[in-house]
């Protein structure tokens, strides 16, 4: 990923032709923002180390796993890679699809592993196991540890093989944004920084890719329609501190959700989407579903 400095300096941003939005001047410190938006391939390589280096288990029990024989240690790191694939996989859809054989292989061996009745028939009534008594208890079948390293080969192959180049992955969610970016160190662009390069960029004064078009890209702010008017000058603006939707903008949100309380709640967390122009502010949120293009772009902050 290469990323273009925009400088230090005094911007405007806004329309006052766009009704939830105000022409005003903003005051930014330098910052990096990405030549591209992440690529599929790229985003397979994070995802990838995402689920064979995350860790459900404390301290105290890798302690005690690692007392373990070999063998059993192995069930563990399987264990590990079946919670972290089952709480990314409807996530991560189209990255993490499985033929439906291994996936209902997969989801009978999850299912198993955590409905099994629990053997207690050696513990007397009111007898409880120590964690040390339950971590060695715990064992997979032959058949889990076959479906399960079967899956993890699978998705390891999938991952590192994805198509090359430079065409950016566009069914990105804002969970997909967010994560992506703390696996990189790295942030989402404010709604001010992405509108400065997406200006930079439309005068050629800017080396990054078309940030104006069809494509939509995740900002780090909330939505607030009357934001921009709160204030006429902003030093680093990062956004509201909670998301807000005008009653027009509720009222048509309703009609999706058909309870107004809740798309009231909902909407705290509407987060922004900038791309089909320099300056239209578009929101989304939670349970919103679209088929426009999301992708994902990143910036550095040096301080």
């Amino acid at each position: 990923m290469w990323y273009a400095l925009v400088p230090v300096g005094t911007y405007t941003i806004g329309s006052d032709q766009i009704w939830d939005s105000k022409k005003i001047q903003i005051q930014l410190s330098p910052y990096y923002i990405s030549e591209t938006c992440v690529t599929r391939a790229q985003l397979g390589q994070g995802l990838l180390k995402n689920l064979l280096q995350k860790e459900w288990f404390g301290e105290e029990m890798r302690t005690l796993i690692r007392q373990l024989p070999e063998e059993q240690q192995a069930d563990f790191r399987l264990l590990d890679f079946m919670i972290s694939f089952y709480t990314e996989r409807d996530e991560w859809g189209d990255l993490l699809d499985l033929n439906p054989e291994l996936a209902s292989a997969f989801k009978d061996a999850y299912d198993k592993f955590f409905t099994e009745p629990e053997d207690s028939a050696k513990y007397e009534e009111g007898e409880e196991r120590t964690l040390e008594e339950d971590i060695k208890s715990i064992r997979l079948t032959s058949r889990q540890r076959q479906t399960l390293t079967k899956v993890k080969e699978v998705l390891t192959a999938k991952l590192k093989h994805l198509p090359q180049g430079q065409a950016p992955y566009v069914r990105a969610s804002y969970r997909n944004a967010v994560s992506y970016a703390e696996w990189q160190g790295v942030n989402l662009p404010t709604e001010a920084q992405w509108e400065v390069a997406a200006r930079l960029s439309s005068a050629g004064k800017l080396n990054v890719d078309s940030m104006v078009g069809n494509s939509r890209e995740y900002c780090s702010d909330s939505y607030a329609y009357d934001y921009f008017q709160r204030k006429k000058h902003f030093k680093d603006p990062t956004g509201p501190r909670r998301g807000k939707l005008s009653d027009e903008q509720l009222e048509r949100e309703t009609q999706v959700s058909s309870l107004k309380v809740i798309t009231q709640i909902v909407a705290l967390n509407a987060v922004v989407i900038r791309g089909e122009s320099i300056s239209k502010r578009e929101y989304s949120l939670a349970h919103s579903n679209s088929n426009k293009s999301r992708r994902i772009r990143l910036v550095i902050n040096p301080n």
